[in-house]
C-alpha cells in the first residue's frame, strides 16, 4: 500500500473517532405541531372551506429563513394540519399585505419559476437524515424532492400527490393532499415525525419556517420541529403501475458516412413497457422498470472537451434519478466527486435496458438500497446498398417492434450490473456505511486474438467493461454538525473486456487486476466566520471504476487546503458573502512520484441589497506535467504556467429580464518555442417572462484556448509529434417554454454548437525507457503537414409538449432533429470559423414520437 493511501486510512480513522465521540443527541427543534383528525371528506380544491379546517388548529408563529434570521416575519403565515386513514392534509394561508403583487408565475410540473409558494417538509421516518419535500407555487406548480444526509437536497424523487393553490382576500392558500402510502414511517399508536413549513415571498426575496433553522448551520433535517397528534396510523402497503405505449418515426440517412446526407429513409418503431413501483413494507420501497423509454428527456447539452478526462453528463433518466440518493458518494454529488462508485450513466446509454429494478429503504435502522439492471439488445450486420426495412421482434428485446435498419452493426455485449450500498447511524449526526458495485459482462470471454479484430468481426465480449469494486464511507460530525470529517475508501478489481487495456497514462490494466484509492474532506463546514478545511484524494494506477463509476483520473496523489470565510446572513451592505481559498498539488501514485501541478484558487461572490450577486475568481496553475498527454506512454510533458481571472453576475430573478453573465481571461506563458498567449471565454444568459405562462431564455457561450503544444501521435521512429493547438468554439442555446396550465405545457429547446481547432507550428519530442520527462525547451521543430486540425457544426432541435390528462397519466409529443454539418473533404483544410458553414448540407435524423402512459395504484 502507497503512503498515500497509508495517510487516507490514518487521517480518516483519527478524525473518525474525534468526530463519532462529539456526535451525541442533534440539534432538533423543540417546537410541536398537533394534527387532528378529518370529520368528513376533504376536497382539495385551494379554498380551506370544510368544517374539519375551521376546527383545526392554527399554528402562525413563522419566523423569517432568509434575509435576516430569527427576524418577526413581514407578512403573516397560518398554518393547519389535517389527517385521515389515507391521507396527511396541509392548509397554508399566505396573508399578504398586497395581494396584486403576489408572484403567480406559471411552469412545468417540476419545473417551477421562482414565485412565491409554499414547501412541506415531512421527516416521516424521524432518522433527523432524510426529509421528503413538497412544493405548491401560488401559480399551482408542483414540485416535489428529497433532502437526505441532513442537508443535502435532490429534487429527482417524485412522487404522486395533489396540490391546489388558490386566492383569498389578502393572500392567497396552499392545499395539499399527501397519501401516506408516499410516507416511510414505522408501526406506534401515535406518529411523531419531524415537520417544517416554508414559505417564499418572492418580490421581498423572504423565506420564512415554521420553526427557527438558519442557513448558516451545516444541518437541515435535524433542525425541523415535531409533527404530532397523528393516532392509528398503519403504514400501508401500496402498489403503482403505469404502463406505456410509444410510437415512433424516424427520418434518417441510409448511409452511415456523413459525407452522404441522402437519399434519407423513414423507419417506424413500437414500444411497449411497464413502471412499477411498490411499498414493501412501512420502511422499504420497490420501483422497477421493464424496457424503459426516455424519449421525452432532453438531449445533452453540445460541448467541446479537449482534455484527457471524460467528460461528465448529468443523469437525466427518471428511473435513475428518482431515489437515488443512497448511492451519491458521500459528501458530493457523482460530477464533483474525484470518486464516484455508481455513474448511472454507465447502463443503457449504449446498449437497451431490458429490465431493471431498485428497493430502496431501511432494515433495522440501517438505510439499504440495491439497484439491479440487465442490458442486451440485437444487432445486424448492415449493407447500406440494401437496407433491411423489415420490421423485428428479437428475443432479447422482446418489447420493442422496429426495422433492422435501425438496429447497431456492431456486437454490444449482455451486461449484468448490481449496486447495494448500506449506511448507519453513529450518533444522532453521523452515519458509517459501505456500498459494492459488480458488472457482469455475459457474452462470453475475450481472447488477445479476439481483441485486435475491428467493427463487426469483434466479439461482443471485446468491448465490454467489467469489473468489481467495494468502498467503506463515513460522515461524521460534532454535536452541533459544525465540525466533520467525511469520505470513501475504495478498491476495485478488472473482470471482462479485452485481455489488457493501455490507459492514457501508460498503466496495463489487465483482466484480474486490483487497485485502491479514496478521498477525504475534514474540517469547519458550518457557522458565521472562518470555516478551514483540508483533503486528500489518492488513486492508484490501476484503480478502475469505470464499469460502473466514475473517476475523473487514476495514478493521482492529491493533497489540498481551504480557507472560507461565510456570512450567509450578510455581512456590511451585503445580504451574504462568501469568500474562499484554495490550494493543491497532485502528484502520480507510481513508483516515479511525478509532480503533476500545484495550483491556487481564490474566490467570493456578495449577494448586493438588491438581491442580484455578483463574484469574482482568480487561480493558476504551476510546475505542470501531465502524464497523460502522451497518449499510453505516461512519458510527463511540461505544460506552461497558466493563469486566469474571472467575474460573473446574476441579476435578480423576481425582474421581468434576469441575466446570469460570466467572463473570463486566462494567460498561458511562453512554453519553449511555443510564445505565450491569451484566451478568453464568455456565457451570457437572458431570461424574458412577458407573461406568466411564458419564458424564453437565450444563452450565449464562447471560448478561445490557446493550448500551446498539445500530443498529435507517435512517429514510426518512435519521437513524438505535437503541435500548437488553438481551439475555438461557440454556442446558442434557445428555450421556449410556454405553460397552459400546470398540467399542460410545451418546451422548445435548440442548441447550435460550432467549433474548431488549428494545429501549428509542429514540433518533435523524445523520451526514453525511463520516461524521462518531456521539456517545453526541448521541443525541436519540425515541418509537417497538417492533418489534425478540425471544424465540426452541430444543431439539436426538441419540442415536448406534455399532458397529465389525470393525475400522474401523462401524454407526450415529441419531436427532435439532429442536425450535423457536412464533413470537411480529405483534400480540404478545416473552416476556421465559428460560423456554421455547410451545416444545413450535412446529414440529420428527425423524429417524431408520441407516448402514452396510464397510472393506476391500489
Amino acid at each position: 500500500m502507497s503512503f498515500g493511501v497509508k495517510g487516507t486510512v490514518a487521517l480518516g480513522l483519527s478524525l473518525w473517532s474525534l468526530a463519532a465521540g462529539a456526535a451525541v443527541a442533534g440539534p432538533e427543534g423543540e417546537q410541536v405541531l398537533r394534527a387532528v383528525r378529518a370529520m368528513g371528506p376533504i376536497q382539495v380544491d385551494g379554498k380551506l372551506d370544510e368544517a374539519a379546517w375551521a376546527n383545526a388548529p392554527v399554528f402562525d408563529a413563522f419566523v423569517e429563513r432568509y434575509p435576516q434570521a430569527g427576524r418577526v416575519p413581514s407578512e403573516k403565515t397560518e398554518l393547519r394540519i389535517l389527517y385521515d386513514e389515507d391521507t396527511l392534509y396541509v392548509g397554508v394561508v399566505a396573508r399578504d399585505s398586497q395581494p396584486a403583487l403576489i408572484d403567480r408565475r406559471l411552469g412545468r410540473r417540476d419545473s417551477a419559476p421562482f414565485s412565491d409558494a409554499v414547501q412541506v417538509l415531512i421527516d416521516s421516518a424521524h432518522d433527523h437524515r432524510t426529509a421528503y419535500s413538497f412544493s405548491l407555487t401560488a401559480g399551482g406548480v408542483q414540485s416535489d424532492g428529497l433532502f437526505y444526509d441532513d442537508r443535502y437536497y435532490t429534487p429527482d424523487w417524485s412522487g404522486i400527490w395533489n396540490g391546489v393553490a388558490g386566492s383569498v382576500e389578502d393572500g392567497w392558500v396552499a392545499e395539499y393532499a399527501i397519501p401516506l402510502s408516499l410516507l416511510r414511517f414505522p408501526e406506534a399508536p401515535v406518529q411523531t415525525w419531524g415537520f417544517s413549513v416554508r414559505r417564499d415571498i418572492a418580490r421581498k426575496n423572504e423565506e420564512l419556517e415554521s420553526v427557527e433553522n438558519p442557513r448558516t448551520h451545516n444541518t437541515n433535517v435535524s433542525r425541523l420541529g415535531h409533527l404530532t397528534g397523528l393516532e392509528d396510523v398503519r403504514p400501508r402497503g401500496r402498489w403503482e403501475l403505469m404502463p406505456y405505449l410509444a410510437g415512433r418515426g424516424l427520418v434518417h440517412p441510409q448511409y452511415s458516412s456523413g459525407a452522404r446526407p441522402s437519399p434519407r429513409l423513414l423507419s417506424p418503431s413500437l414500444d411497449v413497457g411497464l413502471d412499477v413501483r411498490a411499498t414493501l413494507s412501512s420502511s422499504l420501497a420497490l420501483a422497477a422498470t421493464f424496457n424503459p423509454d426516455f424519449g421525452e428527456v432532453e438531449s445533452d447539452e453540445m460541448l467541446l472537451n479537449l482534455s484527457t478526462f471524460e467528460a461528465y453528463y448529468p443523469e437525466r433518466r427518471p428511473f435513475f434519478t428518482q431515489g437515488m440518493e443512497l448511492f451519491q458518494p458521500v459528501g458530493m454529488n457523482v460530477g464533483d466527486a474525484p470518486l464516484a462508485l455508481f455513474y448511472s450513466r454507465r447502463i443503457g446509454l449504449d446498449t437497451p435496458i431490458l429490465g431493471a429494478a431498485k428497493v430502496t429503504g431501511a432494515v433495522g435502522g440501517v438505510q439499504v438500497g440495491v439497484l439491479d439492471a440487465l442490458v442486451t439488445g440485437p444487432w445486424q450486420a448492415r449493407d447500406e446498398e440494401q437496407p433491411d426495412r423489415a420490421l423485428h421482434l428479437d428475443w432479447r428485446r422482446p418489447m420493442h417492434v422496429g426495422p433492422g435498419v435501425q438496429l447497431p452493426d456492431t456486437p454490444s455485449a449482455t451486461t449484468h450490473y448490481l449496486v447495494a450500498v448500506a449506511r448507519g447511524k453513529v450518533g444522532e449526526g453521523s452515519r458509517v456505511g459501505g456500498a459494492v458495485t459488480m458488472t457482469n459482462p455475459l457474452s462470453g470471454t475475450c481472447t488477445l486474438e479476439d481483441a485486435q479484430e475491428e467493427g463487426a468481426q469483434q466479439k461482443a465480449a471485446c468491448r465490454a467493461r467489467g469489473g468489481l469494486a467495494g468502498a467503506l464511507d463515513f460522515d461524521l460530525k460534532t454535536a452541533d454538525s459544525t465540525w466533520g470529517v467525511y469520505g470513501m475508501l475504495v478498491a476495485s478489481r478488472t473482470e471482462g473486456g479485452p485481455p489488457e487495456r493501455v490507459l492514457a497514462d501508460g498503466t496495463r490494466l489487465a483482466q484480474g487486476d486490483s487497485g485502491v484509492g479514496g478521498y477525504v474532506r475534514a474540517g469547519r463546514f458550518g457557522g458565521e466566520g472562518l470555516r478551514p478545511e483540508f483533503g486528500l484524494d489518492v488513486a492508484t494506477p490501476k484503480l478502475s471504476l469505470f464499469a460502473a463509476g466514475f473517476q475523473r483520473s487514476q495514478n493521482e496523489v492529491a493533497p489540498r487546503a481551504t480557507l472560507r470565510f461565510a456570512r450567509p446572513n450578510g455581512l456590511g451592505p451585503f445580504k451574504a458573502f462568501f469568500a474562499n481559498a484554495h490550494v493543491g498539488a497532485r502528484w502520480s501514485a507510481d513508483e516515479r512520484h511525478v509532480h503533476r501541478v500545484t495550483w491556487l484558487n481564490l474566490n467570493a461572490n456578495a449577494t448586493l441589497p438588491t438581491f442580484d450577486t455578483v463574484g469574482v475568481e482568480t487561480g493558476a496553475d504551476l510546475n505542470d506535467y501531465d502524464v497523460r498527454e502522451m497518449v499510453g506512454t505516461g512519458v510527463p510533458l511540461q505544460r506552461p504556467t497558466r493563469g486566469f481571472f474571472s467575474a460573473f453576475v446574476e441579476t435578480n430573478r423576481n425582474r421581468l429580464v434576469s441575466v446570469e453573465a460570466y467572463g473570463a481571461v486566462g494567460h498561458r506563458s511562453q512554453g519553449g518555442p511555443s510564445p505565450a498567449a491569451w484566451g478568453w471565454g464568455y456565457e451570457v444568459s437572458v431570461s424574458v417572462r412577458p407573461h406568466p405562462s411564458l419564458e424564453t431564455q437565450l444563452k450565449l457561450g464562447a471560448d478561445k484556448t490557446d493550448h500551446g503544444p498539445r500530443f498529435v501521435e507517435t512517429l514510426d521512429d518512435g519521437r513524438f509529434l505535437l503541435g500548437s493547438l488553438d481551439a475555438r468554439y461557440l454556442t446558442l442555446t434557445l428555450r421556449q417554454e410556454w405553460v397552459v396550465s400546470p398540467r399542460f405545457t410545451a418546451q422548445g429547446y435548440a442548441q447550435l454548437f460550432t467549433a474548431y481547432g488549428l494545429y501549428g507550428p509542429f514540433f518533435t519530442a523524445t523520451s526514453d525507457a525511463q520516461r524521462t520527462r518531456v521539456r517545453l525547451s526541448s521541443l525541436v521543430p519540425i515541418e509537417h503537414t497538417d492533418s489534425s486540425s478540425f471544424y465540426s457544426t452541430a444543431l439539436n432541435v426538441n419540442l415536448v409538449l406534455r399532458w397529465e390528462y389525470r393525475l400522474g397519466s401523462t401524454l407526450f409529443f415529441v419531436y427532435s432533429r439532429a442536425q450535423a454539418g457536412l464533413p470537411t473533404p480529405e483534400d480540404e483544410r478545416p473552416f476556421a470559423t465559428l460560423r456554421p458553414r455547410r451545416l444545413l448540407a450535412g446529414p440529420a435524423n428527425d423524429a417524431v414520437m408520441l407516448k402514452w402512459s396510464y397510472y393506476w395504484d391500489a
